[in-house]
């Protein structure tokens, strides 16, 4: 059985303290035989989380559940305006965000890239 895989565009996004944000994506996939792109049904059995890494991906500074998960693919997760209120934030102003998604064994890679943070 063949795999095929595409590239996942990057998207950068800017952050702000004080104030509750999502971040989301919508996960189509192309069916190989048929060339038809749909919605992948992330609505039972999936999890996800968004994680916001250090600018090297090495450290993950802060990962939360991601609380929309719908038939039609739709993945998103809320940050809390708190989440930045901390003392260590202050001296944390870029890195990378991810959404990966799992199921199983089965762990994906979303969406991705470089998040700012601004007051």
């Amino acid at each position: 059985m063949a795999v095929t895989g595409k590239k996942i565009g990057r998207l950068d996004i800017r952050l702000v303290r004080g104030d509750s944000q999502r971040v989301g994506v919508r996960w189509r996939q192309r069916n190989v035989r048929t060339g038809q792109v749909g919605e992948v049904d992330v609505s039972q059995g999936w999890t996800a989380r968004l994680l916001l890494q250090s600018p090297d991906g090495q450290e993950t500074w802060l990962s939360l559940p991601c609380g929309v998960m719908t038939l039609d693919g739709l993945v998103a997760c809320d940050i809390p305006a708190a989440a930045f209120t901390p003392a260590v934030w202050s001296l944390r102003h870029t890195g990378r965000w991810k959404i990966v998604a799992s199921h199983s064994a089965h762990q994906q890679t979303l969406a991705w890239g470089y998040w700012t943070l601004s007051s």
